[in-house]
């Protein structure tokens, strides 16, 4: 454990995490963003090495299609690697596992299946409904049904 994950007793009682699970949840996060790091460079250099125009119309579709699939897959990484440095940085200032919005704890079991994520489970449903909310009222003024589904995800 560096002296980075030690966690005086008030740090504690605000986030509702101990010591350990703070150095669990660190350790998963330098995990991951290994993982993460690897598989971005392997896509990165696929991308770079992208072969010659095909001739055949059908083919050349097909490329397109998997470059653009490719870049999408780059772009959520390199969101996805934001994200675990943002909460590798928010341990090191001791502000780890605090919800953004409320201020509350997010809870050890929230923070072990995503931990990087910002928001407790209450404000990020509501969040969730919000936006859900706004989608359907946006759908309405312009005419489009509520089921649509959004443009874009964003991540969690």
């Amino acid at each position: 454990m560096t002296e980075r994950t030690v966690v005086s007793h008030e740090e504690a009682a605000a986030n509702g995490l101990d010591r350990d699970q703070i150095a669990f949840l660190e350790a998963k996060l330098r995990a991951e963003r290994a993982t993460l790091g690897r598989r971005l460079e392997t896509r990165r250099r696929a991308l770079a090495n992208v072969p010659a125009r095909e001739t055949d119309e059908s083919d050349w579709a097909s490329d397109a299609e998997a470059q653009s699939l490719a870049v999408r897959l780059v772009d959520r990484d390199a969101k996805m690697l934001h994200e675990i440095d943002a909460a590798l940085r928010r341990i090191a200032d001791g502000e780890y596992g605090l919800c953004d919005r409320s201020g509350e704890p997010i809870g050890f079991e929230r923070l072990a299946a995503r931990p990087w994520t910002r928001f407790a489970l209450v404000a990020k449903e509501e969040e969730e409904r919000n936006r859900a909310g706004a989608t359907s009222a946006a759908g309405e003024s312009l005419g489009t049904e509520a089921s649509d589904p959004p443009e874009h995800d964003q991540a969690a």
